[in-house]
């Protein structure tokens, strides 16, 4: 029996010697940073900050402190209470897995914000996964101070993987209290039709002028966390951190980068597609004025088939809502006599002889040569059914 105890004795000491030696070997391949402790347990923490005169490629990030924040307002499509600078947080997160599902875990959130002209960052990481509650608790102290949080592709990935680890961890997600603005639609609407590509990545070469280098694939960074989880010491994971850092600070530019676009003088637009893509951003706004003015300068500076035919039909539902008529009517005409069919001109025109001429017999003309010219039978339905009762009308005056 004494044998028995020295050998577990001995073996409990060895065993304890290379789990730590397994520690320290972890946290050398970590960026410097602090181990924090919350109720649930403890989890990993690393801090960054950019100062005033800091530029990601082009952008001076500082900018953000002078910014219109109506324009975000804008951008994201809501009306309401402007969120202070300082409660408007960006995030992005790391995961174990790229395809999505309830078992793939996020074991680094990486978190931006402004603080007076500087930017700080925040990175919760988990050394193992009976880490995450801890992580999950103290992401979701963190953000019940912001307003506002910013993604890129979060709507469909971060926030609700997120939501669904605090659900399993059985603990309150502080999203429910937090708006969301995912800038992937807003650089699509921005940039997809001048610029092709709206990954990350390739934005942030081309709009803000800023190049990684060499960088950690994403399609990588699953492996490279479950190497660490197995001791095996690596550089690499110090690259999935800043791979992170660049995809948060690059959100916060390309977000001021997107404001400065609907701020812009017309004349440093150059691309008449990126004059047409702030066009319709503007006009889902119901900025009717300067929607026309961009239209007009897209038109302009010379769009090509089938935008163009697209711009001047939003051009002229933009100045029928803005209540020129005539204009309208004049863009209505101009797309009648185009050699592919567009609803919007019949539809626009058989609208302006009814509303505004009272001219029902015009109107109806109009239809008829639209359904003899419509492409497709959802077309011909919606022009016959306003033929059909335009008729009626005709009948009841008559």
């Amino acid at each position: 029996m004494p044998d028995f105890a020295v050998q577990l004795q001995f073996l409990r000491s060895r065993w304890n010697k290379q789990s730590m030696e397994s520690a320290i070997a972890a946290a050398d391949i970590l960026p410097p940073g602090d181990v924090e402790s919350s109720p649930l347990g403890s989890h990993y923490a690393v801090r960054g900050l950019y100062p005033h005169d800091y530029f990601h490629g082009k952008v001076r990030l500082s900018r953000f402190s002078t910014t219109d924040l109506e324009c975000l307002m804008l951008l994201m499509k809501e009306r309401g209470t402007i969120p202070s600078r300082d409660r408007i947080v960006f995030l992005d997160t790391e995961t174990t897995g790229i395809q999505g599902g309830a078992g793939m875990c996020p074991f680094l959130v990486g978190l931006g914000c402004f603080a007076g002209d500087e930017f700080h960052m925040l990175q919760y990481f988990i050394r193992d996964f009976d880490e995450e509650p801890s992580m999950l608790y103290a992401l979701g102290e963190r953000l019940s101070g912001f307003e506002l949080v910013v993604t890129y592709n979060g709507a469909a990935f971060d926030i609700p993987l997120l939501e669904t680890r605090f659900t399993l961890a059985r603990l309150d997600s502080p999203f429910q209290n937090l708006s969301h603005f995912d800038l992937l639609f807003t650089a699509r609407r921005l940039w997809k039709n001048g610029h092709g590509s709206c990954r990350l990545t390739a934005l942030e070469r081309e709009m803000l002028s800023f190049f990684r280098g060499p960088d950690v694939p994403g399609s990588m960074i699953p492996r490279v966390y479950f190497d660490y989880l197995q001791r095996r010491p690596s550089s690499t994971l110090n690259g999935v951190f800043t791979h992170n850092v660049h995809d948060v600070v690059s959100l916060a530019a390309l977000t001021l980068h997107a404001c400065d676009r609907v701020t812009l003088e017309p004349a440093r637009l150059d691309e008449p597609l990126d004059l047409y893509s702030l066009a319709r951003i503007l006009q889902n706004s119901r900025d009717w004025r300067r929607s026309i003015h961009f239209y007009e300068m897209a038109l302009a500076g010379g769009l090509a088939e089938p935008v163009q035919k697209k711009a001047l039909e939003e051009l002229c539902v933009v100045y029928r809502r803005a209540g020129d008529h005539e204009h309208s009517r004049d863009i209505c005409h101009q797309l009648m006599a185009y050699p592919d069919f567009s609803m919007t001109g019949y539809e626009g025109a058989a609208i302006y002889h009814e509303r505004v001429r009272g001219d029902l017999e015009s109107a109806i003309r109009v239809l008829e040569e639209g359904i003899a010219r419509a492409e497709s039978k959802r077309w011909n339905v919606l022009l016959r059914a306003r033929w059909n009762r335009l008729q009626q009308k005709v009948i009841r005056y008559e």
